[in-house]
């Protein structure tokens, strides 16, 4: 009788599973999101350039503040985004900041929470290289990586802020405080700080982005 008893007591106890904090039902607010990747990946480097066109470019004055130019990527599988590069001809602009944001093709969607806030010195054959600050994974698709005229130093404003007024010997003697950016004969993007939609161009900037593909 009594093992009877016993062998009860220790089937209980093997079947009823113990009251532990691990096993409470965790709160909705603790869980965090899980994003699952493919097991195969490689570093990958897409480009918008096309053929370069000799001569042309693409040119900020401090006039167009807040014009965006973009160029369209085409991502084929998952894809880390690492860092963004392009050239810049010339600068000659004080204080310039430009912005870069990645965009949804078909939705202009912004996929950073926050531009890339890029300074850029003065100087001539200028290589920049931004890095994101935040983890950036874009699924396949087509993005529009677009680069703003952000800001520029506050005299350089004031010297043109009757810019409307300038008579054409003027203006043609200001352009030389721009910036320029070579010119590739591929599909690009355009527009102004006013316009909610890019339009579409034949050319673009020559934007490169690195990072790794889950194939």
């Amino acid at each position: 009788m009594v093992r009877t008893i016993l062998n009860i007591i220790m089937l209980l106890l093997v079947i009823t599973p113990a009251r532990s904090s691990a096993q409470q039902p965790a709160d909705d607010k603790q869980l965090q999101e899980v994003v699952v990747v493919g097991s195969k990946h490689k570093q990958q480097s897409l480009t918008s350039r096309g053929r370069r066109i000799p001569g042309a470019v693409s040119m900020f004055t401090p006039d167009k503040l807040g014009y965006e130019v973009g160029a369209t990527l085409t991502i084929r599988h998952r894809f880390e985004l690492e860092e963004i590069t392009f050239d810049i001809i010339s600068n000659s602009v004080k204080g310039t900041t430009l912005s870069i944001q990645i965009y949804r093709d078909s939705t202009y969607t912004p996929q950073l929470s926050q531009p890339l806030l890029v300074n850029i010195p003065e100087g001539k054959r200028l290589a920049i290289t931004a890095i994101p600050t935040e983890h950036t994974l874009l699924e396949a698709g087509d993005y529009i990586v677009a680069i703003t005229f952000a800001d520029c130093d506050e005299s350089v404003k004031q010297q043109w802020t009757d810019h409307e007024q300038w008579d054409s010997q003027t203006r043609y003697k200001m352009q030389s405080q721009s910036i320029q950016f070579p010119l590739y004969l591929k599909a690009g993007h355009i527009r102004n700080a006013t316009t909610e939609a890019f339009e579409k161009c034949t050319a673009n900037i020559g934007i490169k982005v690195k990072g790794v593909a889950y194939l």
